[in-house]
């Protein structure tokens, strides 16, 4: 099988380019899974010795595959990659909507988002002294997150249910899912063993990488996961590989469609706000001018 796909040749550009690993080192439809992290341990009961005992069933780290109302969990994971894009992202408590921006290979330009602006209001390009941007900026920065989305196909290592109980592994083989990553210590890992692929001239697509949930802590002793990514095993590309490249792409394309949608949307209207703003002004002042 040759190491290009034909879906490249289509569109003009290489395997790598469309993989999004070309550059140096939203919403999506129903039918893909999305992959997650626990951050806090699912508590349950075991019988010891006739006796209920309130326990930790599924650990903090632990991978929560989400299928439609199915949730199945696992304590590693081994994925293929596909494809990954990057992307601003904010949590709009008020509204209770996660803002973003579109998809793309780098964030180093202006990136329409879903609010009608750029970057959520990020300032785009390197920030050289942070201490001398003022209070409102400083609290955009920190409150607009860089997200790695990752497409691709997962196998769940050990599948449990929310009881902890075993499932049938051969039902988690190979689900389509897409994962956003933030955490900084995640992203060091899986780029570490993306490193190690590239320079063996390999594209994530042709091998397996294991991710494994640990747990860690931030000073006032609340709990999180992160990955810890290891190499997996080499894959030799298959007829199937670039119908799946080509689904991803299209997922990729159908989501930066729904954020532009939502720019164009809430840009058009605050433009209108604007104008009608100006024509207000305008009423007004030539009130005032011909009043005696």
């Amino acid at each position: 099988m040759s190491n290009e796909l034909s879906i490249a040749n289509e569109r003009g550009q290489s395997m790598a380019e469309l993989m999004g690993v070309s550059a140096s080192s939203g919403d999506s439809t129903p039918s893909i899974a999305r992959m997650g992290m626990l951050h806090s341990p699912l508590m349950g009961e075991i019988d010891v010795g006739g006796k209920a005992i309130k326990t930790e069933v599924v650990p903090v780290g632990a991978f929560i595959l989400n299928r439609g109302d199915e949730k199945i969990y696992s304590n590693g994971i081994t994925v293929r990659i596909f494809a990954q894009r990057q992307q601003w992202q904010r949590w709009n408590s008020e509204t209770e909507e996660m803002e973003k921006s579109v998809l793309a290979n780098s964030l180093n330009g202006d990136m329409k988002d879903s609010i009608g602006g750029f970057n959520l209001g990020r300032p785009s390009g390197w920030i050289e002294d942070f201490q001398a941007l003022d209070d409102a900026t400083k609290q955009v920065i920190r409150s607009v997150k860089r997200v790695n989305v990752y497409y691709g196909t997962v196998t769940l290592d050990d599948p449990i249910n929310e009881k902890g109980e075993s499932l049938d592994k051969s039902a988690y083989k190979d689900v389509p899912f897409v994962m956003d990553v933030k955490n900084r210590d995640s992203l060091k890992s899986i780029n570490g063993v993306l490193g190690v692929l590239k320079r063996k001239n390999l594209l994530p697509i042709m091998s397996t990488i294991k991710f494994m949930g640990v747990e860690d802590s931030i000073p006032t002793g609340a709990k999180f996961g992160k990955i810890k990514a290891g190499s997996g095993d080499k894959v030799d590309l298959g007829e199937g590989d670039n119908e799946m490249l080509k689904d991803f792409i299209e997922l990729i394309e159908y989501s930066n469609g729904k954020i532009l949608d939502l720019y164009h949307e809430r840009f058009d209207k605050a433009m209108s706000e604007d104008d009608e703003s100006v024509v207000t002004d305008i009423i007004n002042n030539d009130f005032i001018e011909v009043s005696p």
